[in-house]
């Protein structure tokens, strides 16, 4: 009986540390304010639970900022076509989404244009 209680605790914080993990929207990012950056990956996190590329920008006073630009999940973004390989560290892209709250340099993309022009994710 002392091991099923065990078991069961153990389950139950394991909920709810993913419970906990999981966060609204609205939470981060500003729905009602939207922005395009463009500037060149600095790193690539292609892993749950949100993919992420780390992009860095020169303002217009020619300092530079990193942002923190998200998405949806790997697996998600597996079943519209994307690798790791999509974007990759080094690449000059464009990105236009929801900015982050309280001045962060985040954004929730809507889509990424690729320095081709293909255009990747949706506009709405």
């Amino acid at each position: 009986m002392r091991i099923i209680g065990s078991i069961a605790a153990i389950a139950a914080l394991a909920a709810a540390a993913v419970a906990n993990a999981h966060h609204s929207f609205a939470v981060e990012f500003l729905e009602d304010q939207t922005r395009t950056i463009e500037g060149t990956v600095t790193e690539v996190w292609f892993k749950n639970p949100h993919v992420r590329y780390y992009i860095e920008i020169t303002t217009e006073d020619g300092s530079t900022e990193s942002w923190d630009v998200r998405g949806s999940s790997p697996t998600i973004l597996v079943r519209r076509g994307w690798t790791p390989k999509t974007i990759q560290e080094g690449d000059h892209i464009k990105v236009h989404g929801h900015l982050g709250r309280d001045g962060r340099k985040l954004m929730s993309w809507i889509y990424i244009e690729l320095e081709d022009g293909t255009r990747l994710g949706s506009e709405y």
